[in-house]
This record gives structure tokens, C-alpha cells and sequence, in this order.
């Protein structure tokens, strides 16, 4: 079977992104997978910060963190909630969830930003090259999507599931160390343990509040 891949190029930035349809259905998919999307979020813009790349689009790496497992909607439940190893051929249809989140927010948004659809498609590249869907390496993952790619994995680790216990922070730390230059930027990888308990605090902090919130 062929996969035909949507091209993220053709999405346009909107002038009016973090507002409206985009961000309720932002803090909607945050609050999905038991809250997983809303602690990516909180940790996200922190790494960014961390390795000197501020930017005014901040907010659209929050929403892309929020929104960068909605397209797991579209995998079963037996599948995604499966308390064992998955089979090669459901594994197959959970690498393919990416697409699925790009084509619900091309479906459900006006003007989605590119950066947001970059973290939806492309948050499971590896630096290397041997991630999915696409598989992009090193810089040519954009640096949004591998910031993405850090925070999900520390908090898909961290994060009890159906099929595995919750790894302890310091184990999550020590593989993000030795996957450095290989599933991650190491440059990001290395800020990210620079600054390891500001992430850890506000991951915590993430299941106590709101991801947006009126102030």
C-alpha cells in the first residue's frame, strides 16, 4: 500500500492564530489521553526559551503541542488502549496518526498555522532520520516539531498507560541524555536536561490548571 502524505508547505499561516476555532480545539485535544497533550504544552515553550530561540510565535508551539496527538482519534480504542505490544499491523495504523491529526485540522481550521501543522505531522521524526512519517533529519525537522518530539517522549515515559507502568523522571532523563543525536536535536537534548527540574515542575503543574487561561 501507498501512503500519500499531506504536504504541510501547503498550509498557510493565519493572521489570527491562538484565537477562535484553533484554540478551543487546541485546549479540547490537551485535555484528551488523560491530560497528555496539556503537559506537553507546559513544557514546550520552556525549551524553546532554554536554547535561545525565542520567538513571538511561542504560541503556536503551545498549540501545537496541544493539538500534536489529536489525530489519534482516528485510531481504535481496542488499539490505543491495548494492554500489550501492539502488532505489526496495528502498528502500522498508530504510526500513521500524524497524518490523520493534519487532516483533522486542515478539515476543522481556516489558515492553520504551519507551525501547528508541523508539530502535528512531524513530532515523531527522529534527528537521525528513522522516525515517521516522513522521515526528515536533523535540520531539515523543523526546530518546533523537535521540540515537540522531546516533551512528548518525557511525558509518554512519565505517564502511567494500559501497557506500562510510569518510568521514574530520573530514568526519563538519563535516555533523553542517550538519545541525544540520535532521535533528538542534541542541542535541544542538552538544554533540556539543563533546565530538567523547571520541565519536571511544570509538567506537575500542568494537571492543575487550565491550559489557557482569561488573565
Amino acid at each position: 500500500m501507498t501512503v500519500i502524505f499531506p504536504s504541510v508547505q501547503r498550509v498557510e499561516l493565519s493572521p489570527a492564530a491562538g484565537t477562535g476555532q484553533l484554540r478551543e480545539l487546541a485546549i479540547q485535544a490537551g485535555e484528551e489521553l488523560e491530560g497528555h497533550g496539556k503537559r506537553v504544552a507546559s513544557m514546550a515553550p520552556l525549551i524553546l526559551l532554554a536554547a535561545g530561540a525565542y520567538s513571538e510565535r511561542w504560541i503556536l508551539l503551545k498549540l501545537g503541542a496541544l493539538l500534536h496527538d489529536i489525530g489519534k482519534r482516528h485510531i481504535p480504542s481496542e488499539i490505543l488502549n491495548a494492554p500489550r505490544r501492539l502488532t505489526q499491523t496495528e502498528w502500522v495504523l498508530m504510526q500513521q496518526h500524524p497524518v490523520f491529526g493534519l487532516d483533522i485540522l486542515r478539515k476543522s481550521v481556516r489558515n492553520l498555522p504551519q507551525d501547528v501543522a508541523d508539530c502535528v505531522l512531524l513530532h515523531h521524526e527522529r534527528w537521525d532520520g528513522k522516525g515517521y512519517p516522513t522521515g526528515l533529519a536533523g535540520e531539515a525537522i523543523p526546530l518546533f516539531a523537535r521540540i515537540v518530539a522531546i516533551a512528548d517522549f518525557i511525558d509518554a515515559l512519565a505517564s502511567p498507560r494500559c501497557y506500562k507502568p510510569a518510568v521514574p523522571m530520573p530514568i526519563v532523563r538519563k535516555l533523553i541524555d542517550r538519545e541525544s543525536g540520535l532521535m533528538f536535536d542534541p542541542v535541544l537534548a542538552e538544554v533540556t536536561l539543563l533546565i530538567w527540574e523547571r520541565l519536571v515542575h511544570a509538567r506537575w503543574r500542568a494537571d492543575r490548571r487550565p491550559a489557557f487561561t482569561t488573565r
